[in-house]
């Protein structure tokens, strides 16, 4: 068990009594739909199990993450053979997708468009693409068993860009965009990346170094993007990660623009620059006290705490009566009780 995982359970158990429920914490919903062909086949790898299967890989990634996030599969659609047109037609492309959309959102029960999920839609081809105007949507080609592509666009749809850079795809040329330098993912932990640098390169070009020259901290940083679930690098869904400024960015997106897909809330809580006359819905508008996160959160709510110290001047004892989750950011969290 990590540091992070062991401190929350010692904390949730502190705090809460018990283990928060299955209710508890923030759950992104995805709902899943299939082409087929004339015949009614769908894509060889398409079936529930699979499906099923990389949903639970992606749950797992996430609570090695150990930041209140899970993804709730709704449902598994198969889609009529009548829409066969779809089954071939190639997905990782922005014109293909945006027509899919069009025609989703004026057909929703034909196409089973939910207003209230992310949009997954599985055909025959490869790759992938995301998002669109309003709830948007994902069009994917066929997964296979350890394929990060569905985790890598509902990503893109919760607000995260490349390593690499925002509208910066593969290596040039590439239909979709690309960049010959490094672009701006807006996150501060993640450095200057490209999809065809190697990761040789990606040191070096961060640090004047190559890789295995590196010191064991900027090893790291380099292993935070040649490694990262948003970058072009690396496709093994066992390793790949996220930074908390990606976390961050997506929980805030998730409590705004995307909370039509979402049960339950981030509340963010910095112990120096929180303020708590804030509702903790962005991690640069923070809550600053514990109380105040405790008493501001709803039923079900990841609470977020920034690493460093919270102090209590109170002579009672830290109590959560509500079912939720606690989290760290960036390191240990300490509660300290100042004698009132």
């Amino acid at each position: 068990m990590n540091s992070r995982l062991l401190f929350l359970s010692l904390l949730i158990a502190t705090l809460c009594g018990a283990v928060p429920d299955a209710g508890a914490g923030v759950r992104w919903r995805v709902s899943v739909k299939v082409f087929t062909d004339a015949n009614g086949n769908r894509p060889i790898n398409a079936f529930d199990a699979r499906i099923q299967g990389l949903i639970d890989d992606y749950n797992d990634r996430l609570k090695v993450f150990a930041r209140g996030l899970q993804l709730e599969l709704t449902e598994i659609v198969e889609l009529s053979p009548d829409l066969n047109e779809w089954f071939n037609r190639q997905a990782r492309n922005g014109d293909n997708r945006q027509a899919l959309q069009d025609i989703a959102t004026l057909l929703p029960d034909l196409f089973a468009y939910r207003a209230n999920s992310i949009n997954v839609y599985i055909n025959n081809s490869e790759s992938g693409v995301c998002c669109g105007g309003g709830n948007g949507l994902i069009f994917m080609g066929d997964p296979g068993a350890t394929s990060s592509t569905m985790f890598h666009e509902i990503g893109h749809f919760m607000g995260v860009s490349h390593t690499q850079g925002e509208g910066c795809n593969g290596c040039c040329p590439d239909d979709l965009g690309c960049c010959d330098l490094p672009g701006n993912d807006h996150v501060s932990d993640t450095i200057a990346d490209l999809a065809c640098w190697t990761r040789d390169e990606v040191a070096t070009a961060n640090f004047g170094t190559t890789y295995n020259n590196s010191t064991a901290s900027q090893q790291a940083r380099v292993d935070d993007v040649w490694l990262n679930l948003m970058s072009y690098h690396n496709n093994d869904l066992p390793d790949l990660r996220l930074t908390d400024g990606q976390i961050d960015r997506a929980g805030g997106v998730s409590n705004t623009e995307r909370d039509n897909i979402a049960a339950n809330y981030f509340r963010f809580v910095h112990s120096t620059i929180g303020s708590d006359a804030s509702q903790g819905l962005s991690p640069q508008l923070p809550i600053r006290t514990w109380g105040a996160a405790i008493v501001t959160a709803g039923t079900g709510d990841t609470l977020a705490f920034s690493a460093g110290t919270y102090n209590r001047s109170s002579s009672s004892a830290y109590r959560i009566t509500k079912n939720c989750v606690l989290t760290s950011r960036g390191g240990t969290v300490r509660l300290r009780h100042v004698a009132p």
